[in-house]
């Protein structure tokens, strides 16, 4: 029974190979899948010999002073268990030569990640691996065993090592010269987190007996961790906004919390667990946010989730595990040993891993040339004709497409500049024909006021009173249209300093508060597009003041959700409405309309008695 489960779970582990090839395809440009899945496919069946011939008797054979195994040469003394459990071992050593080398896609050459893999499952993996496990067949244990190292299933055996071997192939063959930025295959790489998901109930079921009673609880805290992991990437993703949405913080959460809890995932209750993949899930998209802004280009993220998720699974251990397990004593002994373990695998991975691609960049050359890497390698390695053709359509479309927003956005700056020379030309007619002929009636009207008091007719004097008030309070609406007509600090010091002065003007109104906060510096748009801005802003405060009924409201500006954008938020605390069955008249949709014509995006949230959001991002550059 022992024997058929083992193999059971290889089986789930050999699946994952399936989840790895979707989950890499959905982030690779199209003409770079079919490079990603042969990757893949010869990945698998060079693993397969070079561990089966070298890495697993290096592995598991007799200690060498407890560094290195020897024995079980050609299958040599394999029967049975043995067997069982080298198939086992072979599913590992694959999927730790799969990660890696996921992260690399897109620029990397067939050829060196070949080689790169028969190095790593034939030396790098396996030496480590010793370290850690050599004693599972012989009952004589490396150095790093003796000492009490903790890895249930192969947090850091499978997973760390691995990522130490990517980040040392990313920091050599650098990044992509364009990102798949907004073309993901998210569906794809979905299904491939589910069959990961699923695989790994084989990774870690496989280290326990079918017939022990942890066996329950390793699947329960394999899923409880995959779950809570994605709510730890999720909060982390709210607070340091990173771009490119939360679609990735999912992804990132569910691997890293599947990969720390495999270090302990027989050892620990449920509760431990969720804490561990909470903190896995928050580490792996801190890291992932640390990655951008060091211009390291990790297309999975393989860095994220399976090197620091790994860390964190191996260093949590002591404080997780009951302590009828620990293997070194006390729960700080056992953290000691965990550090010595993590510090010697990143001796030893990475910097084999980095001498390695190193040389393989000097003889042979990692990377392929601007030329084949604009062209996919779909082509270049593989001679699909028809990713090219494809790709070169869809080139072509985009191009296409660029060109007409490119001449829709001159078009809305000429709109913009006609629009402006026609509120000019409004404002010098009022100011020279209307304004003056209030000013004219004024001084009419007050000595009309005087003839009155002389006549000492009240009413008449009343009546005086009250058109020479009208005729003030006229000037003053004239000087208030004026002034949003020609926005002369606008034009002087730029957008911030008009919407100061708008700010200004507005706060001069009776029972009506408005606060502008600027929470994150203004870009530098061009003239055209800071009036529009300008005016949507100014819009948007109009419909406030006139319609909302509101007391308060505030215009905050800040950098976007996304990348390259910036966002005007304006909200009151008005009477609010129900956009979806009331019409919020003409200057709503002229608003949207004038900011598509910017390139940007406009939201309008109300609801009745709670107030309205209008929400506009724009392009940072105009």
């Amino acid at each position: 029974m022992t024997i058929l489960w083992i193999l059971i779970c290889a089986c789930f582990v050999f699946f994952m190979q399936a989840g790895f090839t979707c989950y890499e395809a959905g982030f690779v440009q199209s003409k770079n899948v079919i490079s990603v899945a042969i990757e893949n496919m010869f990945n698998l069946t060079i693993t397969i010999v070079i561990y089966a011939l070298v890495g697993f008797p290096l592995m598991f054979g007799e200690t060498r002073g407890g560094v290195i195994g020897s024995g079980f040469w050609l299958f040599d003394g394999l029967e049975g268990f043995g067997y069982a459990f080298f198939f086992l071992q072979i599913m590992f050593a694959a999927v730790s030569v799969t990660i890696f080398a996921g992260a690399l896609s897109e620029r990397t050459r067939l050829a060196p990640l070949l080689i790169a893999g028969c190095v790593s499952a034939g030396l790098i993996y396996p030496v480590f691996g010793h370290w850690a496990w050599g004693g599972e067949l012989t009952g004589k244990t490396a150095w790093l065993e003796r000492l009490g190292f903790m890895d249930f299933a192969g947090a850091s055996v499978v997973h760390m090592t691995a990522g130490f071997i990517a980040l040392a192939g990313l920091l050599v063959v650098g990044k992509r010269a364009k990102k798949n930025a907004g073309k993901s295959n998210i569906p794809l790489a979905v299904l491939g987190v589910f069959i990961l998901w699923f695989g790994w109930f084989g990774f870690n079921g496989a280290c326990v007996s079918p017939q022990a009673p942890e066996l329950a609880r390793v699947f329960v805290n394999t899923s409880l961790s995959a779950a809570c992991g994605t709510l730890g990437a999720l909060f982390v993703n709210l607070i340091v906004r990173r771009n490119g949405g939360y679609l990735i913080s999912l992804f990132d959460g569910v691997l890293g919390g599947l990969v720390a809890v495999t270090a302990v995932s027989a050892y620990c209750g449920p509760p431990a667990a969720m804490v561990l993949g909470l903190l896995a899930g928050a580490l792996a998209e801190l890291c992932a946010s640390l990655l951008i802004r060091l211009g390291i280009d990790d297309v999975v993220n393989v860095v994220p989730v399976h090197l620091a998720g790994g860390i964190v699974g191996c260093l949590a251990l002591p404080f997780l595990i009951e302590s009828q397990y620990l293997e070194a004593g006390g729960r700080i002994q056992q953290l000691g040993v965990q550090f010595i373990g993590v510090f010697a695998n990143f001796l030893w991975a990475f910097g084999a891993a980095f001498l390695l691609f190193k040389l393989l960049d000097w003889k042979t050359g990692i990377r392929v040339t601007p030329e084949e890497e604009k062209k996919g390698l779909n082509i270049v390695e593989f001679s699909d004709i028809y990713s090219w053709e494809n790709y070169i359509e869809t080139s072509t479309y985009e191009s296409e497409i660029r060109e007409k927003n490119q001449l829709l956005r001159k078009q809305a700056r000429l709109l913009a500049v006609t629009e402006e020379q026609e509120k000019e030309k409004l404002a010098r007619d009022l100011h020279d024909g209307v304004g003056q002929s209030l000013s004219a009636l004024k001084v009419i009207l007050g000595i009309g006021k005087k003839q009155a008091e002389q006549s000492r007719d009240q009413k008449l004097v009343q009546s005086a009173d009250k058109a020479a008030e009208l005729a003030d309070l006229s000037m003053k609406e004239m000087r208030n249209v004026l002034n949003n007509l020609r926005p002369e600090a606008l034009q002087r010091e730029g957008l911030k300093a008009g919407l100061e002065a708008m700010a200004a003007n507005l706060n001069q109104i009776e029972g009506f508060h408005l606060s502008l906060r600027i929470r994150d510096p203004l870009p530098s748009f061009d003239e055209t597009v800071e009036l529009n801005l300008y005016r949507l802003v100014q819009e948007a405060l109009t419909n406030v003041v006139k319609h909302a009924k509101a007391r308060q409201a505030e215009v905050i500006c800040q950098a976007g959700k996304q990348e390259g954008r910036y966002m005007f938020l304006v909200r009151d605390d008005g009477i609010g409405f129900a956009p979806e069955t009331e019409n919020p008249g003409v200057g709503i949709p002229s608003m949207s309309d004038r900011l598509s014509m910017l390139g940007g995006t406009f939201e309008l949230r109300s609801e009745k008695g709670k107030g309205t959001q209008v929400i506009m991002e724009v392009p940072i550059d105009g």
